[in-house]
């Protein structure tokens, strides 16, 4: 069964309960609970399903993509990196409530969707920033279902209104919401009181602080639940999550199932919606890029290569990645059904172009390129003849490459090329590399290409839906499987790679599973074609004579060995030449595997590692393996070292989920660079190998990016924050540094510490754009300054924007609540107030207001009709609320959030409530007599004491000292008090 099969079952014929709202895998060991990662691929599937059914003129995404089992493939890939971006929200914005939807800030949940729709716009033209906000919108979408009590209200149906239209009413911030319940470690089904509006539960750890009840009290607000949420314990005792199947972990677990169907409906209608969803917010083709909502055609695969003298340093580069990238698809399901190559050169009457049906054809005269000296001394090629001859014998709706590293001595005849390229269809994408000597050199040392040559190459691409890349020869296979990719991608798999040292005379098995189709083996540093031959199972010699495989040896070294559908079993390598070599085994195949390093956070959840694994350190390697069928099994996974000998090996646990299967297992992580490798068995029982292409480096220093994500305004400094800590055993000294991509960083790029063994070192630096409307990526590093070494390097983007969205800032702090102040009984005795600033530009503001309702007061100007700041906020409250946050939304929904806080972390502590005493007023008025009257002698009677000891211990001062006193709480506030106002650095 592939998974165009589980897809179906899963759209078509359930959505039952296996799954919650854990981020990734169901932390309560219940196979049956269903996480983030189950709501995301379902509903957007579902959604993609909904699409392809109204567009495409076919009524199942298996009816799209029957032929086309590689854009299949790339569909599932933006999917799984969809719900990897949905799950890292959990963690990325862990402190920031209302993303949650938690402790009653609903309001401010609805308004972060709301801000969804031009975020996303803002970002479509980067597919991967895209995926990144939608993934963040997508996870509180799915959070409202479980954490507030929509689903007690109305069961498990999708909330339209929710991120759009007017959000229904939402309990107060007041209000009690729940019931007390003493058994807060299980289910408490019943324990909501409101109903109508909406409310959702506390959850210290996730940005909030419930407030505190007197001891006794039976109602208050509610809880999310569940071990990792201390509020539970707090009146109103106990929680309403519906994220797992498991009381212990979801005190309202009875309905997780409906949470989990109104949260795959909500996604759903988010994504395709009806006027709302994102696809009408992006429009059609972008909703098809972001999901590969494509499928390939009949096409040609076709190549234009200049081969003149000028190319001689990077034709063979050309070759060995043409080749390369040809091979990978002959006899596969993404082969095209022809292939062109024009050659073209100056005179023109040294050009000619060549059709093949059989791609073996095709490599072989791309194997015989020679480039050759021209009778024209000048650099400028004949570009467009060799467009206008590929165009003539291709087929409708196909690309066309251009490989040439001159300038066009023809682009006078570029509406030629216009006009042939559109008539049929033809996208024309150049790849210019190179020195030829019309170029010049920049001030950096680069090469740089005439303006009125990219003109030309531009003005084609623009015009036919191509594009243009400068490289060089070291870089072409970057380009190349980027650009080709994407038409004709090799969707290989690595079976197996190793360095086959000539000690070793031995053969080298290489398991066949019965899901390959094309098998392919490179043996780098051969001298001849010759230098090694394969052997079937049954010991039979492969002698290329069958027209389904091929073995040819390229200009760079390399022996590549291509056999189409070979039988299952364990094949034999076997060398002819004593040499040391590099061999690298992959395949087509329907089984695939895509992979991610987890770290495991303090309250268990698991979330993407950043950056480079830490030596030593713990981590588990979750592998996502899809193309599985019903009796397959993954058994083993193993960390490589680089030249394929094993490091260690661990039993993987497997989990069946909807649209893949979970294989994990849990290392440490070793002191060498290292390669995930799988071990299984396919649907007949047959042995496959899997092995993960990327090369993790470990690092002896942690590196942690504390800036914030928002859009930065253009002109005005973004500050970098980050963090460098010493993991090594030894004293080191670190250079940490930061470089953009569009030189926006500013003052000091370079900052060196010398750190001892467990010490660290915060540190900023900042980036300033000067360009509107863009999106730039910067890399903050940290290397070993003795070696070079870079052991840490963490890329992170941001939007360029003129809209300067409200940034609310704290500008004074007055008051503090100290231990005596924070309890239930006199909480209320102790002031505090605040003032705050609010910058905004381009836009308006909706409201401000603050995370505790009218326990504070908030004082600004009317903010109806204001377009600019700066605005000042006065917060006044008092110990009751020693933390909270100030929100400012604008007409967008964008949110800017101020941090408040007066009691160093602490949190008011319930106390018993003060009984009425019982009796007549008579009577209280002589209780209240007799207690003064008790109270006044005793203060006498400890001043007369007190003034009797101090005449006496003043005999002795070192005597006072040595006494044993009551111990002095007032000091110790002054002396807490004295922390916190450093700590929060304010005067006193």
């Amino acid at each position: 069964m592939n998974y165009v099969i589980i897809i179906i079952l899963t759209v078509l014929i359930r959505i039952e309960l296996t799954g919650g709202f854990f981020s990734r895998s169901p932390r309560d060991g219940n196979w049956r609970t269903k996480s983030h990662f189950d709501i995301t691929a379902t509903g957007t599937v579902r959604a993609i399903s909904k699409y392809i059914k109204a567009n495409k003129g076919v009524g199942s995404l298996e009816d799209f993509f029957r032929d086309d089992q590689n854009g299949q493939h790339t569909m599932m890939k933006k999917v799984f990196a969809l719900r990897k971006a949905v799950a890292d929200t959990q963690e990325n914005k862990k402190d920031t409530a209302y993303i949650h939807c938690h402790a009653d800030q609903i309001f401010l949940a609805h308004n972060f969707v709301k801000s969804c729709q031009p975020k996303l716009i803002s970002r479509k033209d980067d597919l991967d920033e895209f995926t990144k906000q939608l993934g963040e919108c997508l996870y509180t979408i799915q959070s409202f279902y479980s954490n507030t009590n929509w689903v007690e209200m109305y069961g498990g149906v999708a909330y339209g209104d929710f991120g759009i239209n007017t959000l229904m009413d939402v309990a107060s911030l007041e209000e009690d919401t729940c019931l007390d319940n003493a058994d807060y470690n299980s289910e408490c089904k019943n324990n909501i009181r409101v109903s109508g509006k909406l409310t959702s539960g506390y959850h210290h750890g996730r940005g909030n602080t419930k407030p505190s009840k007197s001891i006794g009290s039976s109602t208050g607000k509610c809880s999310h639940g569940g071990p990792d949420d201390d509020s539970r314990k707090l009146v109103a005792r106990c929680g309403i999550n519906k994220d797992s199947i498991t009381p212990e972990w979801s005190p309202h677990f009875h309905l997780h199932e409906q949470a989990y169907i109104a949260a795959v409906q909500a996604t759903e209608n988010f994504l395709v919606a009806n006027g709302t969803g994102v696809l009408y917010t992006i429009g059609p083709k972008i909703f098809e890029d972001v999901f590969h909502v494509k499928r390939r055609k009949d096409m040609t695969l076709a190549m234009a290569i200049d081969y003149t003298g000028s190319m001689v340093d990077d034709i063979d580069a050309v070759k060995t990645w043409v080749i390369e990238l040809l091979t990978n698809t002959v006899g596969s399901s993404y082969e095209p059904a022809d292939y062109v190559l024009s050659l073209f050169h100056d005179p023109e009457s040294y050009n000619s172009a060549y059709k093949y049906e059989d791609g073996y054809d095709m490599i072989n005269k791309v194997q015989r390129i020679e480039s050759i000296a021209g009778v024209n001394p000048d650099c400028a090629e004949l570009a467009a003849a060799g467009m206008l001859g590929a165009i003539k014998l291709m087929r409708d709706d196909s690309p066309l490459y251009v490989f040439t590293d001159a300038d066009a001595k023809d682009a006078n005849r570029t509406q030629d090329v216009l006009d042939a390229a559109k008539a049929k269809n033809i996208s024309i994408t150049s790849i210019l590399t190179g020195q030829c000597g019309r170029k010049k050199r920049s001030a950096l040392g680069r090469y740089e290409r005439s303006a009125s040559s990219l003109s030309f190459f531009q003005q084609i691409a623009e015009a036919t839906g191509g594009s243009v890349h400068e490289t060089d020869k070291e870089n072409i296979r970057k380009v190349l499987e980027s650009v080709i990719g994407e038409t004709f991608p090799s969707s290989e798999i690595i079976i197996d790679s190793f360095d086959w040292s000539s000690a070793e005379t031995d053969d080298q098995n290489i398991t066949v599973d019965s899901t390959i189709t094309v098998l392919k083996i490179s043996v780098t540093g051969s001298s001849a074609e010759t230098d090694v031959d394969i052997y079937y199972a049954n010991g039979t010699l492969e002698t290329y004579t069958s027209g389904k495989s091929t073995r040819i040896y390229t200009s760079s070294g390399e022996t590549i060995i291509s056999i189409q559908h070979p039988p299952s079993g364990i094949m034999k390598l076997r060398r002819n030449i004593i040499n040391d070599w590099k061999v690298n085994i992959t395949a087509q195949s329907s089984i695939k595997v895509d992979s991610e390093l987890l770290e495991q956070t303090k309250t268990g959840e698991m979330f993407s590692l950043k950056g480079s694994p830490i030596s030593d350190d713990n981590f588990t390697v979750a592998l996502s393996v899809y193309g599985f069928a019903s009796n397959g099994t993954c058994h083993t996974i193993a960390l490589t070292d680089s030249t394929g000998n094993v490091i260690s090996s661990h039993e993987a646990s497997q989990l069946r989920r909807d649209l893949d299967t979970l294989c994990a297992a849990t290392f440490s992580t070793p002191h060498a660079e290292f390669q995930v490798k799988l071990y299984g068995n396919d649907d007949s029982g047959r042995p496959f190998t899997r092995k993960l292409s990327e090369l993790y480096k470990p690092a002896s220093v942690e590196l942690i990016i504390t800036a914030s994500t928002d859009d930065v305004i253009i002109g005005k400094e973004r500050l970098i924050g980050y963090e460098v800590k010493n993991r090594g055993t030894v004293t080191e000294t670190y250079q940490v540094s930061i470089s953009d991509d569009h030189s926006f960083a500013n003052g000091i790029t370079v900052e060196e510490y010398t750190l001892f063994s467990g010490d660290g070192k915060n540190g900023t630096f900042a980036v300033k754009p000067i360009t509107p409307s863009v999106i730039f990526s910067y890399t903050v590093s940290v290397s070993i300054v003795s070696t070079g070494d870079v052991q840490q390097s963490i890329t992170r983007k941001l939007v360029v924007t003129d809209v300067e969205r409200p940034d609310c800032s704290v500008v004074h702090m007055d008051g503090l609540c100290g231990i005596s102040s924070l309890n239930t009984a006199n909480c209320s005795l102790y002031n505090w107030n605040a003032s705050a600033e609010v910058t905004f530009s381009g836009t308006l503001l909706e409201s401000i207001s603050s995370t505790v309702g009218m326990s504070v007061k908030l004082i600004h100007v009317n903010i109806t009709g204001l377009s600019a700041g700066p605005i000042a906020v006065n917060i006044s409250g008092d110990c009751c609320t020693p933390s909270l946050h100030v929100n400012v939304i604008d007409v967008d929904g964008f949110i800017s959030q101020c941090d408040l806080s007066f009691g160093g972390g602490q949190s008011v502590q319930s106390v018993e409530v003060v009984s009425e005493p019982s009796g007549s007023s008579e009577t209280d008025i002589s209780s209240v007599i007799i207690i003064l009257t008790v109270c006044v002698t005793v203060v006498i009677i400890v001043v007369i004491t007190a003034f009797v000891l101090r005449m006496h211990q003043t005999k002795s001062k070192d005597a006072l000292y040595r006494s044993k006193s009551i111990p002095d709480t007032t000091r110790k506030e002054k002396f807490n008090a004295k922390m916190i106002y450093e700590k929060q650095g304010l005067s006193h």
